[in-house]
């Protein structure tokens, strides 16, 4: 074999590997339930956007969503926050309710530094803001789900943080959510009352997922 055409074969042999490699990474980045259908289903918020609404303190936050598909294994909600100027000791609690019944509950500590905080690049005024790409995801579960249900059940995430957040709006919103203030501590109800609460100026971004069957 000519030196030329060897030469050509080990970077063609390196190049794929390198491919596979990486397609590797990407694809096991995203983590599934163990035991739960890889293929999934998803509504509510797209995710998509980068305005931030700083939430106040004390402040409990509801937003639902209605599934378009049955649900099945598990349910998986999401919520962005911006992490700038996030206070050290601050606590998120994210409760998710199925028909209005809590299903899951999931508190979170948050740190005052993260290895890549989010940069303002442009401000509105009545605490709203555009930010660079770089938003957490904190996510609560119901895994297994005891039952399956409908399309057209109705999904909520009930959020509360002890200290003010930024957290992603949904810019092409399809419901709202309801903000009540001034709760000192949390404590999720096993019932949550529909609409108990204010029309918040500005509807939370909360991605849902589940088994699609």
């Amino acid at each position: 074999m000519r030196r030329g055409q060897f030469v050509f074969l080990l970077i063609l042999l390196v190049g794929t590997t390198l491919v596979a490699f990486a397609t590797h990474n990407i694809q096991s980045s995203h983590i599934t339930p163990l035991g739960a259908s890889t293929h999934r289903s998803s509504f509510g918020s797209t995710g998509m956007g980068s305005t931030g609404w700083l939430i106040p303190a004390n402040a409990m936050m509801a937003t639902s969503h209605t599934a378009n598909k049955s649900l099945s294994g598990f349910i998986e909600a999401t919520l962005n926050v911006f992490p700038y100027q996030i206070q050290a000791g601050t606590t998120l609690y994210l409760s998710l309710y199925v028909n209005d019944q809590l299903a899951s509950s999931q508190k979170y500590d948050l740190t005052a530094s993260y290895s890549t905080p989010a940069v303002v690049t442009r401000t509105m005024g009545n605490g709203v803001a555009d930010f660079s790409n770089s938003m957490l995801g904190f996510m609560v579960t119901e895994f297994p789900m005891n039952n399956a249900f409908p399309a057209g059940t109705k999904v909520t995430v009930l959020a509360w943080v002890s200290n003010p957040i930024w957290v992603q709006v949904d810019n092409t919103p399809l419901s709202h959510s309801v903000e009540t203030l001034g709760v000192a501590s949390y404590s999720p109800p096993s019932r949550i009352v529909p609409e108990t609460g204010t029309i918040a100026p500005y509807t939370l971004s909360v991605g849902m997922e589940s088994s699609a069957e």
